[in-house]
Protein backbone atom coordinates (compact mmCIF):
# COMPACT_ATOMS: atom_id res chain seq x y z
CA UNK A 1 0.00 0.00 0.00
CA UNK A 2 0.97 3.40 0.74
CA UNK A 3 1.00 6.59 -1.57
CA UNK A 4 2.15 6.66 -5.72
CA UNK A 5 5.44 7.23 -5.51
CA UNK A 6 5.44 9.27 -9.21
CA UNK A 7 5.48 12.71 -7.68
CA UNK A 8 8.65 11.30 -5.90
CA UNK A 9 10.42 10.23 -9.35
CA UNK A 10 12.90 11.83 -10.91
CA UNK A 11 10.94 11.38 -14.57
CA UNK A 12 14.56 13.14 -16.28
CA UNK A 13 16.42 10.15 -15.14
CA UNK A 14 14.73 7.11 -15.81
CA UNK A 15 16.57 4.65 -18.34
CA UNK A 16 15.29 1.74 -20.00
CA UNK A 17 18.22 -0.92 -21.03
CA UNK A 18 17.08 -3.35 -24.12
CA UNK A 19 14.20 -0.97 -25.16
CA UNK A 20 12.67 -1.30 -28.76
CA UNK A 21 12.02 2.50 -28.93
CA UNK A 22 14.43 4.55 -26.62
CA UNK A 23 12.50 6.68 -24.00
CA UNK A 24 9.38 4.50 -23.85
CA UNK A 25 10.20 2.93 -20.48
CA UNK A 26 9.87 6.22 -19.25
CA UNK A 27 6.62 7.19 -20.70
CA UNK A 28 4.99 4.19 -18.78
CA UNK A 29 6.79 4.79 -15.15
CA UNK A 30 5.40 8.48 -16.04
CA UNK A 31 1.54 6.96 -16.48
CA UNK A 32 -0.41 8.02 -13.47
CA UNK A 33 -2.84 5.12 -12.28
CA UNK A 34 -5.65 7.00 -13.61
CA UNK A 35 -4.06 6.31 -17.37
CA UNK A 36 -3.06 3.05 -16.73
CA UNK A 37 -5.44 1.45 -19.10
CA UNK A 38 -4.42 3.59 -22.37
CA UNK A 39 -2.63 1.14 -24.29
CA UNK A 40 -1.48 4.19 -26.74
CA UNK A 41 1.89 4.35 -24.99
CA UNK A 42 4.22 0.78 -23.85
CA UNK A 43 7.64 -0.40 -23.49
CA UNK A 44 8.75 -3.39 -25.45
CA UNK A 45 11.79 -5.03 -25.33
CA UNK A 46 13.61 -5.78 -28.47
CA UNK A 47 12.44 -8.80 -30.68
CA UNK A 48 13.13 -12.08 -29.35
CA UNK A 49 14.70 -11.28 -26.08
CA UNK A 50 12.52 -10.93 -23.56
CA UNK A 51 14.89 -8.97 -20.99
CA UNK A 52 14.31 -5.27 -20.11
CA UNK A 53 15.84 -3.07 -17.69
CA UNK A 54 14.63 -0.08 -15.99
CA UNK A 55 16.01 2.14 -13.75
CA UNK A 56 14.19 4.38 -11.94
CA UNK A 57 16.16 7.43 -9.58
CA UNK A 58 13.89 9.27 -6.59
CA UNK A 59 13.92 12.99 -5.73
CA UNK A 60 14.72 11.76 -2.59
CA UNK A 61 14.60 8.99 -0.33
CA UNK A 62 11.68 6.59 -0.56
CA UNK A 63 10.29 3.74 1.47
CA UNK A 64 8.95 0.95 -1.66
CA UNK A 65 6.11 -0.99 -0.61
CA UNK A 66 4.79 -2.36 -3.51
CA UNK A 67 5.00 -3.09 -7.50
CA UNK A 68 1.74 -2.71 -10.16
CA UNK A 69 2.54 -4.23 -13.93
CA UNK A 70 0.27 -4.08 -16.52
CA UNK A 71 1.92 -6.54 -19.36
CA UNK A 72 1.03 -7.41 -23.00
CA UNK A 73 -1.00 -10.09 -24.05
CA UNK A 74 0.01 -13.29 -26.17
CA UNK A 75 2.68 -13.87 -23.57
CA UNK A 76 4.61 -10.64 -24.16
CA UNK A 77 3.34 -9.77 -20.47
CA UNK A 78 6.56 -10.37 -18.08
CA UNK A 79 6.68 -13.44 -15.92
CA UNK A 80 9.54 -12.35 -13.39
CA UNK A 81 11.01 -9.12 -12.27
CA UNK A 82 14.53 -9.15 -9.52
CA UNK A 83 14.42 -6.04 -7.81
CA UNK A 84 17.96 -4.57 -7.04
CA UNK A 85 18.11 -1.05 -4.51
CA UNK A 86 20.27 1.79 -4.52
CA UNK A 87 22.43 0.61 -7.69
CA UNK A 88 23.19 2.61 -10.95
CA UNK A 89 25.66 0.61 -12.26
CA UNK A 90 23.05 -2.62 -13.69
CA UNK A 91 23.36 -3.43 -16.54
CA UNK A 92 23.09 -6.41 -19.09
CA UNK A 93 27.07 -7.46 -18.36
CA UNK A 94 26.69 -7.58 -14.49
CA UNK A 95 22.60 -8.10 -13.83
CA UNK A 96 22.98 -12.22 -13.35
CA UNK A 97 25.97 -11.57 -11.06
CA UNK A 98 24.27 -8.90 -7.96
CA UNK A 99 21.87 -9.89 -5.66
CA UNK A 100 18.38 -8.31 -6.00
CA UNK A 101 16.39 -7.36 -2.90
CA UNK A 102 13.60 -9.59 -4.15
CA UNK A 103 12.07 -11.54 -6.99
CA UNK A 104 8.64 -11.28 -7.94
CA UNK A 105 7.14 -13.88 -10.04
CA UNK A 106 4.62 -11.88 -12.09
CA UNK A 107 1.25 -12.88 -13.29
CA UNK A 108 -0.47 -11.86 -16.58
CA UNK A 109 -2.71 -8.84 -15.52
CA UNK A 110 -4.40 -6.69 -17.68
CA UNK A 111 -6.30 -4.23 -15.16
CA UNK A 112 -3.28 -3.20 -12.49
CA UNK A 113 -5.85 -5.79 -10.28
CA UNK A 114 -2.63 -6.92 -9.17
CA UNK A 115 -0.48 -5.76 -6.23
CA UNK A 116 2.55 -7.00 -5.38
CA UNK A 117 3.87 -6.97 -1.87
CA UNK A 118 7.62 -5.97 -1.14
CA UNK A 119 9.94 -6.33 1.37
CA UNK A 120 9.71 -2.83 2.64
CA UNK A 121 12.61 -3.60 5.36
CA UNK A 122 15.44 -3.83 2.75
CA UNK A 123 13.27 -1.31 0.29
CA UNK A 124 13.50 1.65 3.01
CA UNK A 125 15.31 3.97 2.06
CA UNK A 126 15.47 4.03 -1.56
CA UNK A 127 17.31 6.35 -3.99
CA UNK A 128 17.43 4.51 -7.62
CA UNK A 129 15.67 1.01 -8.17
CA UNK A 130 16.75 -1.28 -10.63
CA UNK A 131 13.99 -3.27 -11.84
CA UNK A 132 15.12 -6.49 -14.32
CA UNK A 133 12.37 -8.26 -16.53
CA UNK A 134 14.42 -11.24 -17.28
CA UNK A 135 11.21 -13.81 -18.79
CA UNK A 136 7.93 -13.78 -19.97
CA UNK A 137 5.21 -16.05 -20.53
CA UNK A 138 6.26 -17.04 -24.32
CA UNK A 139 5.66 -13.84 -26.42
CA UNK A 140 8.51 -12.65 -28.82
CA UNK A 141 9.21 -9.95 -26.41
CA UNK A 142 7.91 -8.71 -23.04
CA UNK A 143 5.69 -5.39 -23.34
CA UNK A 144 5.00 -3.20 -20.47
CA UNK A 145 1.75 -0.71 -20.38
CA UNK A 146 2.31 0.49 -16.95
CA UNK A 147 4.44 -0.04 -13.65
CA UNK A 148 3.38 1.68 -10.53
CA UNK A 149 5.23 1.61 -7.50
CA UNK A 150 3.82 2.58 -3.76
CA UNK A 151 5.08 3.46 -0.89
CA UNK A 152 5.99 6.57 1.01
CA UNK A 153 8.32 9.22 0.04
CA UNK A 154 10.21 11.93 1.68
CA UNK A 155 11.10 14.98 1.11
CA UNK A 156 14.23 15.11 2.60
CA UNK A 157 17.13 16.56 0.09
CA UNK A 158 20.53 15.30 -0.25
CA UNK A 159 22.59 18.60 -0.31
CA UNK A 160 26.32 19.17 0.61
CA UNK A 161 26.12 21.16 4.15
CA UNK A 162 28.40 24.31 4.14
CA UNK A 163 30.36 24.45 7.29
CA UNK A 164 32.84 26.76 8.91
CA UNK A 165 35.48 25.62 11.36
CA UNK A 166 37.59 28.31 13.76
CA UNK A 167 41.47 27.06 13.32
CA UNK A 168 41.70 29.32 16.50
CA UNK A 169 38.69 30.81 18.35
CA UNK A 170 38.38 34.61 18.20
CA UNK A 171 36.30 36.00 21.58
CA UNK A 172 35.56 38.78 19.80
CA UNK A 173 32.95 36.74 17.44
CA UNK A 174 31.62 35.33 20.41
CA UNK A 175 29.88 38.02 22.15
CA UNK A 176 28.33 36.61 26.08
CA UNK A 177 25.65 38.40 27.27
CA UNK A 178 26.78 38.95 30.86
CA UNK A 179 23.33 37.83 32.16
CA UNK A 180 24.48 34.34 31.06
CA UNK A 181 27.58 33.98 32.08
CA UNK A 182 28.42 36.65 35.01
CA UNK A 183 32.09 36.96 36.51
CA UNK A 184 33.51 35.28 33.94
CA UNK A 185 35.41 38.15 33.19
CA UNK A 186 35.02 37.71 28.63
Amino acid sequence: GGEFLLPFIEQEGIRGLNEEAPGTARKVICKTYERRLDEAESCASADGDPELIFHIPFCSPCKVSSLIVIGGDNGEAPSKVKIIANREDVDFSNVSDIEGVQEVELVTDFHGAVEYPLKVAKLNNVSTLTLHFSENHGGECTRIFYLGLRGQGSNHQRKAVVTTYEMRPNLADHKVKDDIAPNMGL
